[in-house]
């Protein structure tokens, strides 16, 4: 069986104040109106940033690492870090390498459940038109992390690990949520990307938003190809229909697993 897996796990980890000396990290400062407003936003802002980096590369990025791609001083960087711990956004293990904390993991599992539930006969319906594996997914952190999977009854099938994070630009689900983005967005999420591959990659963009469907042609795994929708559910969450299968009957088949998806676009379950 061919198996796609990104598997993410967490040890045993927590908050360490020792590591982190400042005792407290400010929302605001003394001033009021709206330079107070624009301070608690500016906190804001840079807390999103530094989760989204540490939901990027669960645990394996330190305070050294999470300022410099924050491009703050250390010691802000150290307060922000700080705080989110103390919140139970974050946490720490006894390396100093950062993961999400089990607060904010527990809010997104919550979420995950709702959206999983009411897109649940939605996917049945794509993996039953299909008779391949058909993966659920939903934009977090500048990856797709996969929330639920109907699996092919094919002896030789794709299966993605629940709670695998897959990159954007070579995956079809990830492709179908880039096509959501404006395009200063697209640019950002490209950005690290070789100039010329960032440019196929746009151009693939452009035709998907008016196709509506992205593919994986052997890019992100060997062997497997993909095709992959996205939306937007309640509550403003970029969600990822997508089906898996190896190659050679991906592409005897393409026509059929493009139609369903085609189909499920019309599902209800979509805010737009």
């Amino acid at each position: 069986m061919i198996r796609i897996a990104a598997q993410y796990r967490s040890g045993n980890v927590r908050g360490r104040d020792d590591e982190m000396a400042d005792p407290e990290i400010s929302v605001v400062g003394n001033n009021h109106g709206s330079s107070a407003r624009d301070d608690g936003i500016q906190v804001l802002r840079r807390a999103a940033a530094a989760l989204d980096e540490i939901a990027t590369a669960p645990g394996r990025l330190r305070l050294v690492d999470l300022h410099s791609r924050l491009g703050l001083a250390k010691s802000t960087a150290r307060r922000l870090l700080f705080g989110l711990v103390e919140v139970g956004f974050a946490a720490v293990d006894d390396d100093g390498r950062i993961i999400l904390g089990e607060r904010l993991l527990g809010l997104a599992s919550a979420n995950a459940a709702h959206i999983t539930s009411a897109f649940r006969p939605t996917l049945e319906r794509v993996a039953e038109a299909t008779g391949e594996t058909a993966d659920l997914s939903v934009y977090r952190g500048g990856q797709m992390l996969f929330i639920d999977q109907i699996e092919s009854p094919h002896r030789l099938r794709a299966v993605s690990a629940i709670g695998g994070r897959f990159t954007l630009h070579d995956t079809a689900n990830g492709k179908a949520a880039l096509a959501l983005f404006d395009d200063a967005d697209v640019d950002s999420a490209l950005a690290a990307l070789d100039p010329s591959e960032a440019d196929r990659v746009r151009a693939e963009i452009r035709e998907i938003r008016t196709s509506r469907v992205a593919f994986d042609r052997d890019e992100h795994t060997d062997g497997i190809s993909a095709a992959g929708i996205a939306g937007r559910a309640v509550g403003g969450n970029i969600v990822a229909i997508s089906v898996p299968a190896p190659t050679e009957r991906f592409n005897r088949h393409r026509d059929r697993i493009a139609e369903a998806l085609h189909g499920a676009l019309s599902s209800p379950v979509w805010s737009s």
